[in-house]
C-alpha cells in the first residue's frame, strides 16, 4: 500500500535520494570524535530504528516527501545531539541567553521538535491506515505523540539502570532537574499540538483554494 501523497517510484524519486545523501552526509561527519562514544552509541539506536522501520517498510507502504523530509530534520537534530550528548552544543550559549539559565536547553528544543515534526508524519500514517474522521486523527496524533515520549522516558530510565552509571546519566540527561521527564514530555506534547493545528489550517486553506478555483472554473 502507498501514500496517496507519494506514488512515485524510490530509483526516480530525487528529491528523496538528495535527502538520503545530506543526511548521511552530516550523520557521518556528527559520528566523528562524539562528546562520548558510548553515550552516542545509545543515543543513535533512537536513529537506527528509525531507519530500519522506514526501509523495512518501504515496499508496502510510501510516505510523503514531506513527511521523509520533517523525518529526516529531526533525526538530524538527535543527531547533533547525540556527537555533544546534548552537552554544551551550538546552541545552547544562544539558548542560555535566551531564555536567562544556566541549563542546556537544546535537548528540550528536540523534544518539542518530536512532537512538532513527527506529529505530521503519524498523522500521514493514520490517515491511511485507520478509518479514523480527521478530527479524531488530530487528537490521536497528539495522544500518540505524548505516548511516545512517556515510553522514551521509561526506556532512558531502564537503560540508565542497566548500563555504567556515567553513561547513563549522560543518556538521560536530567541536569539536576527533578522534572526533566515530565517537562520533556509537555513540550513534545506542546509541539504535536502546533504542528496538528498547522495540518488544519493547511487542509482548510487548500479546500478553500480548490473551491474557489472549480467556481471560477464554472465561471
Amino acid at each position: 500500500m502507498q501514500s496517496k501523497a507519494s506514488k512515485k517510484a524510490f530509483r526516480t524519486n530525487w528529491m528523496l535520494h538528495g535527502m538520503m545523501v545530506i543526511w548521511l552526509g552530516a550523520w557521518g561527519w556528527l559520528a566523528i570524535s562524539p562528546h562520548s562514544r558510548g553515550d552516542w552509541v545509545l543515543e543513535n539506536l533512537l536513529i537506527w530504528a528509525a531507519l530500519i522501520g522506514l526501509v523495512a517498510t518501504y515496499r508496502w507502504f510510501v510516505f510523503s516527501n514531506l513527511t521523509y523530509g520533517l523525518l529526516a530534520s529531526f533525526l538530524l537534530l538527535h543527531s547533533i545531539g547525540a556527537h555533544f550528548s546534548y552537552n554544551g552544543t551550538w546552541f545552547d550559549p544562544w539558548l542560555r541567553g535566551l531564555f536567562g539559565s544556566e541549563r542546556d536547553h537544546f535537548d528540550r528544543l528536540v523534544h518539542l521538535c518530536f512532537g512538532l515534526l513527527c506529529a505530521y508524519p503519524i498523522y500521514e500514517g493514520m490517515a491511511a491506515w485507520t478509518k479514523l474522521g480527521r478530527r479524531w486523527i488530530y487528537v490521536m496524533t497528539c495522544v500518540i505523540v505524548l505516548a511516545m515520549g512517556a515510553f522514551y522516558e521509561l526506556i532512558e530510565m531502564w537503560v540508565a539502570n542497566i548500563v555504567a552509571l556515567e553513561i547513563g546519566t549522560l543518556f538521560v540527561g536530567a541536569q539536576g532537574d527533578p522534572w526533566d521527564a515530565q517537562h520533556d514530555m509537555e513540550l513534545a506534547l506542546y509541539g504535536a499540538i502546533i504542528g496538528m493545528l498547522v495540518t488544519a489550517w493547511s487542509k482548510r486553506w487548500k479546500a478553500t483554494t480548490n473551491s474557489s478555483d472549480i467556481g471560477e472554473a464554472k465561471l
